[in-house]
């Protein structure tokens, strides 16, 4: 085996790259890289402005989401302490605030507190 075999191997990453710009220049023109280059710049441009476009679509859709349950759970809650007929150990389990060791009226005001605060 001679010295110059052994430089002949797998081609390089620049190598590739030079390879990859000839095939492209031989196949479309010289005239017409820049104009391909400039298409596909805009392209990506549109992608990651859609991109950006649905994430904030989602996350206004997620918060429309948890704004309605919370504001479902707030009327319930509200109509059911209107009404005098409802258990309020029952409403603040469903609410999530803990029961044990406290009286009606802690839990009345707990309730009317978690009610009255403002929406996460």
């Amino acid at each position: 085996m001679t010295v110059g075999m052994m430089f002949f191997g797998m081609p390089g990453g620049g190598e590739l790259l030079i390879i990859g710009v000839l095939v492209i220049v031989l196949l479309f023109g010289a005239a017409k890289v820049p104009q391909l280059a400039r298409s596909f710049g805009q392209a990506m441009g549109e992608f990651r402005k859609a991109k950006r476009e649905s994430e904030l679509n989602l996350k206004q859709f997620e918060d429309s989401v948890v704004g309605e349950e919370t504001e479902k759970l707030r009327t319930t809650a509200k109509q059911e302490l209107k009404s005098g007929e409802v258990n309020i150990r029952e409403v603040a389990k469903y609410m999530g605030i803990s029961t044990e060791g406290k009286s009606d009226e802690q839990l009345k005001e707990e309730v009317q507190a978690k009610m009255n605060a403002p929406a996460q």
